[in-house]
């Protein structure tokens, strides 16, 4: 069986994005795939030569999504967006769901499949936070728990109810989008996790940043490993 390839969008050409790119593909090396990374072009016919190309799509973290893609203006505490992302990656993501291809979003990913699906984010939560949750330095490891709803995926993945991780955000879902439920929340009742009630391809969005754990925890590696192998089917 040839090897899954997965796209990920081109997440930007300075080095900090180049280095936090790598790690992305590092984990999905490591189970096995193929890796096309995707360059932002917001034009229908490239989106669909993409969803010819790849067997499955990563949509990694990075900047601020302009609260226009959701229905409300920027508030106090929005960070830099970035228009060519957005522009490239929404229409790239929901036509990734209409075509039943497998999604693993990862942080600024899944805040984009939320919004993909019609819901919304709260745009800072520094004045609502019990933990740090933008902790750059210690994303290797661990920075605060978070709860797994009993029966979803995450939960069987990991095989228990509450799991320690990074935390590298300072949004959050607001409102769940249409068809989403919480797969995960923090002590506070951020969502950390969020998965399809009903959806045939595999599907999941994580707030945290299991490709910095995944070489000290390998049970975060087992995310990129399930991802890869529902790519192959």
């Amino acid at each position: 069986m040839a090897a899954a390839i997965i796209g990920i969008p081109l997440m930007g050409k300075s080095l900090i994005r180049k280095y936090m790119q790598n790690k992305y593909i590092q984990c999905l090396h490591k189970a096995g795939a193929q890796v096309k990374v995707l360059n932002p072009v917001p034009d229908a016919a490239i989106i669909d030569q993409y969803l010819e190309e790849c067997d499955g799509f990563l949509f990694p973290g990075g900047a601020d999504i302009n609260p226009k893609l959701y229905g409300r203006e920027i508030q106090q505490g929005c960070g830099k967006t970035n228009p060519v992302r957005d522009d490239f990656e929404l229409p790239l993501i929901i036509a990734t769901l209409a075509a039943h291809k497998p999604v693993l979003c990862i942080c600024r990913g899944m805040q984009l499949l939320n919004i993909a699906q019609g819901g919304t984010l709260t745009q800072d939560i520094k004045t609502m936070q019990t933990y740090n949750h933008a902790d750059f330095f210690h994303r290797s490891g661990s920075t605060h728990p978070v709860k797994l709803a009993k029966d979803s995926m995450v939960s069987r993945i990991f095989s228990r109810e509450t799991i320690q991780v990074n935390s590298l955000h300072h949004q959050v879902v607001e409102h769940l989008g249409t068809g989403l439920y919480a797969a995960a929340k923090s002590l506070e009742g951020f969502t950390e996790a969020i998965e399809f009630h009903s959806r045939k391809a595999f599907a999941l969005g994580s707030q945290w940043h299991p490709e910095h754990m995944a070489a000290k925890d390998p049970s975060q590696q087992v995310i990129f490993e399930r991802f890869v192998s529902e790519s192959n089917l």
